[in-house]
Protein backbone atom coordinates (compact mmCIF):
# COMPACT_ATOMS: atom_id res chain seq x y z
CA UNK A 1 0.00 0.00 0.00
CA UNK A 2 1.28 3.56 -0.88
CA UNK A 3 1.47 6.07 1.82
CA UNK A 4 1.00 9.83 1.30
CA UNK A 5 1.84 11.35 4.30
CA UNK A 6 1.98 14.73 6.21
CA UNK A 7 -0.65 15.77 4.21
CA UNK A 8 -2.62 18.06 7.14
CA UNK A 9 -0.63 21.60 6.44
CA UNK A 10 -0.79 21.99 3.33
CA UNK A 11 -4.31 20.83 3.06
CA UNK A 12 -4.66 23.10 6.34
CA UNK A 13 -3.30 25.82 4.31
CA UNK A 14 -5.42 25.44 1.25
CA UNK A 15 -8.73 24.55 2.27
CA UNK A 16 -8.67 26.37 5.64
CA UNK A 17 -9.30 23.15 7.66
CA UNK A 18 -7.51 24.32 10.46
CA UNK A 19 -9.79 22.66 12.88
CA UNK A 20 -9.21 19.35 11.25
CA UNK A 21 -5.08 19.35 12.20
CA UNK A 22 -6.10 20.12 15.96
CA UNK A 23 -6.16 16.90 18.42
CA UNK A 24 -8.82 18.74 20.33
CA UNK A 25 -11.27 19.11 17.20
CA UNK A 26 -12.73 16.17 17.71
CA UNK A 27 -16.64 17.60 17.85
CA UNK A 28 -16.87 19.39 14.65
CA UNK A 29 -20.66 20.66 15.25
CA UNK A 30 -21.26 22.88 18.08
CA UNK A 31 -23.85 21.10 20.15
CA UNK A 32 -26.59 23.93 20.57
CA UNK A 33 -26.77 24.52 16.42
CA UNK A 34 -29.11 22.97 13.88
CA UNK A 35 -27.57 19.81 11.89
CA UNK A 36 -26.68 21.19 8.13
CA UNK A 37 -29.53 20.56 5.62
CA UNK A 38 -27.83 18.54 2.85
CA UNK A 39 -29.04 17.25 -0.31
CA UNK A 40 -26.87 14.17 -1.48
CA UNK A 41 -26.82 12.71 -5.18
CA UNK A 42 -25.23 9.58 -5.53
CA UNK A 43 -24.63 6.59 -7.79
CA UNK A 44 -23.12 4.89 -4.60
CA UNK A 45 -25.23 1.86 -2.77
CA UNK A 46 -24.82 3.07 0.65
CA UNK A 47 -28.52 4.91 1.02
CA UNK A 48 -29.58 1.11 1.56
CA UNK A 49 -27.24 -1.08 0.18
CA UNK A 50 -26.56 -2.86 -2.97
CA UNK A 51 -29.56 -4.45 -4.80
CA UNK A 52 -32.13 -3.04 -2.23
CA UNK A 53 -35.93 -3.61 -2.67
CA UNK A 54 -38.78 -1.78 -1.28
CA UNK A 55 -39.61 -5.46 0.39
CA UNK A 56 -36.12 -5.65 1.49
CA UNK A 57 -36.08 -2.50 3.55
CA UNK A 58 -39.23 -2.89 4.68
CA UNK A 59 -38.62 -6.17 5.73
CA UNK A 60 -35.61 -4.39 7.62
CA UNK A 61 -32.99 -6.67 5.43
CA UNK A 62 -31.59 -3.16 3.69
CA UNK A 63 -29.78 -0.84 5.67
CA UNK A 64 -27.71 1.79 5.00
CA UNK A 65 -23.89 1.67 4.54
CA UNK A 66 -21.73 2.90 7.92
CA UNK A 67 -20.73 6.55 5.80
CA UNK A 68 -24.74 7.01 5.20
CA UNK A 69 -25.68 6.06 8.54
CA UNK A 70 -23.16 8.98 9.68
CA UNK A 71 -24.18 11.56 7.56
CA UNK A 72 -27.81 10.61 8.80
CA UNK A 73 -27.16 11.23 12.39
CA UNK A 74 -25.07 13.80 12.15
CA UNK A 75 -27.04 15.98 9.48
CA UNK A 76 -30.50 16.70 7.98
CA UNK A 77 -29.63 14.78 5.12
CA UNK A 78 -32.25 14.19 2.12
CA UNK A 79 -31.07 11.61 -1.27
CA UNK A 80 -32.16 13.30 -4.06
CA UNK A 81 -32.21 12.20 -7.69
CA UNK A 82 -33.15 15.68 -9.56
CA UNK A 83 -31.92 19.16 -8.28
CA UNK A 84 -35.25 20.62 -9.33
CA UNK A 85 -36.27 23.72 -7.04
CA UNK A 86 -32.60 23.67 -5.28
CA UNK A 87 -32.73 27.17 -5.55
CA UNK A 88 -35.74 28.08 -3.73
CA UNK A 89 -34.83 25.57 -1.07
CA UNK A 90 -33.51 25.74 2.64
CA UNK A 91 -30.34 24.00 1.80
CA UNK A 92 -27.24 24.64 3.34
CA UNK A 93 -24.97 22.47 1.40
CA UNK A 94 -25.32 19.91 -1.44
CA UNK A 95 -23.20 16.55 -1.71
CA UNK A 96 -22.17 14.95 -4.96
CA UNK A 97 -20.60 11.36 -4.17
CA UNK A 98 -20.23 10.15 -7.50
CA UNK A 99 -23.44 10.58 -8.72
CA UNK A 100 -24.94 9.34 -12.03
CA UNK A 101 -24.67 10.90 -15.05
CA UNK A 102 -26.52 14.39 -14.43
CA UNK A 103 -29.12 15.69 -16.67
CA UNK A 104 -27.35 19.62 -18.10
CA UNK A 105 -30.49 20.93 -15.80
CA UNK A 106 -29.21 18.99 -12.87
CA UNK A 107 -25.66 20.72 -14.13
CA UNK A 108 -27.09 23.99 -14.72
CA UNK A 109 -28.94 24.19 -11.42
CA UNK A 110 -25.97 23.28 -9.18
CA UNK A 111 -23.90 26.06 -11.13
CA UNK A 112 -26.32 28.96 -10.71
CA UNK A 113 -26.91 27.72 -6.55
CA UNK A 114 -23.30 27.84 -5.71
CA UNK A 115 -22.81 31.22 -7.51
CA UNK A 116 -25.64 32.82 -5.69
CA UNK A 117 -24.04 31.60 -2.23
CA UNK A 118 -24.04 27.83 -2.46
CA UNK A 119 -21.91 25.39 -0.84
CA UNK A 120 -21.12 22.09 -2.50
CA UNK A 121 -18.68 19.19 -1.74
CA UNK A 122 -18.21 16.94 -4.45
CA UNK A 123 -16.32 13.21 -4.76
CA UNK A 124 -15.72 12.37 -8.14
CA UNK A 125 -13.53 9.94 -8.74
CA UNK A 126 -12.04 8.91 -12.50
CA UNK A 127 -11.22 5.16 -11.86
CA UNK A 128 -13.80 3.59 -9.03
CA UNK A 129 -12.86 -0.18 -7.88
CA UNK A 130 -16.17 -0.40 -5.27
CA UNK A 131 -17.37 -3.91 -6.02
CA UNK A 132 -20.87 -4.37 -7.16
CA UNK A 133 -22.43 -7.45 -8.51
CA UNK A 134 -24.29 -5.37 -11.23
CA UNK A 135 -22.87 -5.91 -15.14
CA UNK A 136 -21.41 -3.11 -17.06
CA UNK A 137 -24.42 -0.91 -18.48
CA UNK A 138 -26.90 -1.58 -15.70
CA UNK A 139 -27.89 1.90 -14.14
CA UNK A 140 -28.16 0.17 -10.64
CA UNK A 141 -24.29 -0.02 -10.77
CA UNK A 142 -22.20 2.79 -9.30
CA UNK A 143 -20.49 5.02 -12.02
CA UNK A 144 -16.73 3.96 -12.04
CA UNK A 145 -15.99 7.31 -13.76
CA UNK A 146 -17.11 10.38 -12.54
CA UNK A 147 -19.13 11.84 -15.12
CA UNK A 148 -18.65 16.02 -13.97
CA UNK A 149 -16.09 17.24 -16.57
CA UNK A 150 -18.73 19.83 -17.81
CA UNK A 151 -18.94 21.30 -14.39
CA UNK A 152 -15.26 21.07 -13.59
CA UNK A 153 -14.60 22.48 -17.08
CA UNK A 154 -16.46 25.06 -16.63
CA UNK A 155 -14.62 26.26 -13.41
CA UNK A 156 -11.55 25.81 -14.97
CA UNK A 157 -10.85 22.22 -13.41
CA UNK A 158 -9.54 19.13 -15.39
CA UNK A 159 -10.13 15.63 -13.81
CA UNK A 160 -6.98 13.08 -14.40
CA UNK A 161 -7.14 9.31 -13.69
CA UNK A 162 -3.98 7.68 -11.49
CA UNK A 163 -1.50 6.65 -12.98
CA UNK A 164 1.79 4.37 -11.20
CA UNK A 165 1.25 4.89 -7.93
CA UNK A 166 -1.85 6.50 -7.34
CA UNK A 167 -3.58 3.17 -9.12
CA UNK A 168 -2.83 1.34 -6.38
CA UNK A 169 -3.56 1.39 -2.55
CA UNK A 170 -3.42 4.87 -0.73
CA UNK A 171 -3.52 6.20 2.85
CA UNK A 172 -3.95 9.95 3.19
CA UNK A 173 -2.97 10.56 7.06
CA UNK A 174 -3.70 13.36 9.18
CA UNK A 175 -3.71 13.70 12.90
CA UNK A 176 -7.03 12.76 13.30
CA UNK A 177 -8.12 11.10 10.31
CA UNK A 178 -5.94 8.05 8.43
CA UNK A 179 -8.54 7.42 4.88
CA UNK A 180 -7.51 4.32 2.45
CA UNK A 181 -8.74 4.49 -0.60
CA UNK A 182 -7.88 2.94 -4.31
CA UNK A 183 -7.03 4.55 -7.57
CA UNK A 184 -7.36 7.85 -6.18
CA UNK A 185 -7.21 10.57 -9.15
CA UNK A 186 -5.82 13.96 -9.23
CA UNK A 187 -6.93 18.03 -10.62
CA UNK A 188 -5.11 20.17 -12.53
CA UNK A 189 -6.21 23.54 -13.82
CA UNK A 190 -7.98 22.90 -17.46
CA UNK A 191 -5.84 24.20 -20.89
CA UNK A 192 -8.44 26.45 -21.89
CA UNK A 193 -9.95 28.35 -18.98
CA UNK A 194 -13.63 29.63 -19.25
CA UNK A 195 -14.57 32.85 -17.79
CA UNK A 196 -16.52 31.32 -14.87
CA UNK A 197 -15.16 33.48 -11.95
CA UNK A 198 -14.28 30.79 -10.39
CA UNK A 199 -10.71 30.50 -8.32
CA UNK A 200 -9.17 27.46 -7.57
CA UNK A 201 -6.43 26.25 -5.14
CA UNK A 202 -5.09 22.55 -4.78
CA UNK A 203 -4.23 20.54 -1.96
CA UNK A 204 -0.76 18.57 -1.73
CA UNK A 205 -0.82 15.76 -4.49
CA UNK A 206 -3.53 17.96 -6.40
CA UNK A 207 -5.58 15.12 -5.00
CA UNK A 208 -8.33 17.82 -3.70
CA UNK A 209 -9.47 21.28 -4.55
CA UNK A 210 -11.08 23.92 -3.19
CA UNK A 211 -13.14 26.93 -5.55
CA UNK A 212 -14.74 30.07 -4.86
CA UNK A 213 -16.90 30.22 -8.26
CA UNK A 214 -18.86 33.62 -7.34
CA UNK A 215 -20.28 34.22 -3.81
CA UNK A 216 -20.01 30.50 -3.05
CA UNK A 217 -17.60 27.68 -2.85
CA UNK A 218 -16.95 24.00 -3.58
CA UNK A 219 -14.43 21.53 -2.07
CA UNK A 220 -13.87 18.87 -4.40
CA UNK A 221 -12.18 15.16 -3.89
CA UNK A 222 -10.89 13.34 -6.83
CA UNK A 223 -11.93 10.29 -5.06
CA UNK A 224 -15.27 8.59 -3.86
CA UNK A 225 -14.11 4.69 -3.33
CA UNK A 226 -12.68 6.10 0.71
CA UNK A 227 -16.39 5.85 1.69
CA UNK A 228 -15.99 1.95 1.24
CA UNK A 229 -15.99 0.44 4.59
CA UNK A 230 -14.95 -2.49 3.18
CA UNK A 231 -11.63 -0.27 2.85
CA UNK A 232 -11.53 1.03 6.18
CA UNK A 233 -9.01 -1.58 8.05
CA UNK A 234 -5.31 -2.19 6.87
CA UNK A 235 -3.27 -4.96 5.95
CA UNK A 236 -2.65 -5.47 9.74
CA UNK A 237 -6.13 -5.57 10.70
CA UNK A 238 -6.09 -1.38 11.96
CA UNK A 239 -9.31 0.22 11.77
CA UNK A 240 -8.27 3.19 9.04
CA UNK A 241 -12.14 4.55 8.64
CA UNK A 242 -11.81 8.08 9.24
CA UNK A 243 -13.98 8.97 6.08
CA UNK A 244 -16.58 9.72 8.82
CA UNK A 245 -14.33 12.68 9.87
CA UNK A 246 -12.94 13.83 7.07
CA UNK A 247 -16.51 14.24 5.33
CA UNK A 248 -17.35 15.77 8.91
CA UNK A 249 -14.63 18.12 8.50
CA UNK A 250 -14.88 19.06 4.78
CA UNK A 251 -18.64 20.74 5.85
CA UNK A 252 -17.93 21.95 9.17
CA UNK A 253 -15.12 23.59 6.70
CA UNK A 254 -17.65 25.20 4.24
CA UNK A 255 -20.04 26.02 6.99
CA UNK A 256 -17.97 28.60 9.02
Amino acid sequence: MVRVTALCLALAAILGLFSQCSPAATNLQNENSAPAKIQLMTSLPIVWGEGASMKSIVSGEASPAPIYAHWQQQHDLTAVDSFAGLENSDTDLILLAQPPAMDPADIAAVDAWVRAGGKAIILTDPMLVWHTEFPIGDNRRPLTSGLLSPLLGHWGLELLAPDGDGAGGVELEFPNARISTVGIGTFKAAAEREDSHADCAFSAGNVMARCFVGKGAVIIVADADFLNDALWSNQIGEDTGDARELTDSLIADLQK
